[in-house]
């Protein structure tokens, strides 16, 4: 892409193709158009081919980054021309960028996430057979319907779960010394 110091690209040449933006709002999606004739480096003619399908004259179009649009009179009355393709790395650099502040997010979320644990929370005697059982069965597939089963008394596999998420410390190491009392 050849561009000059001002950093906008050259206009290019007659009968090649570019995309054109009828407000000069790069938000939206650009039409194709070719240009008809290059009134000087910044500057070109050309013929747009509308959604509806009609070729319509575009007369001195400026680049989308022309220092023009903001003192013109006129403003973007013509629309504004970019190179094609450019279009599309706009959008996938805006993704690329999107995805990068989604996976900062969720990193410092990672970072900074907290779980509270009630440590003054201890079970009753029903959630300890719960615990005790869980300890003897060890991980096994349905363990929660195998003691639910067990302890019988229309325990549900629903409940067992409950208690074994509530205290997971409890399900391994040593149990402390005012749980081991507890009777079966």
């Amino acid at each position: 892409m050849n561009t000059k110091e001002n950093g906008l690209p050259i206009a290019p040449c007659v009968g090649e193709n570019v995309v054109w933006y009828p407000h000069g709002d790069i938000n939206q999606e650009p039409h194709a158009a070719t240009v008809t004739q290059r009134m000087n480096d910044e500057c070109i003619t050309l013929y747009t081919l509308s959604p509806t399908g009609r070729r319509e004259p575009m007369l001195n179009v400026r680049h989308i980054n022309s220092p023009f649009h903001d003192s013109s009179p006129h403003g973007l009355r013509w629309g504004a021309w970019d190179l094609v393709g450019e279009h599309e790395k706009r959008v996938a650099e805006e993704k690329e960028m999107e995805e990068a502040r989604r996976k900062e997010a969720r990193d410092l979320a990672e970072d900074n996430i907290s779980i509270s644990v009630d440590i003054g929370a201890t079970p009753d005697e029903n959630d300890m057979i719960i615990i005790r059982f869980a300890r003897e069965f060890g991980e096994v597939p349905g363990r929660a319907q195998l003691i639910a089963d067990k302890i019988g008394a229309d325990m549900t596999h629903q409940r067992v779960n409950a208690v074994l998420r509530k205290f997971p410390g409890l399900l391994s190491g040593v149990l402390p010394e005012e749980l081991i009392d507890a009777r079966i």
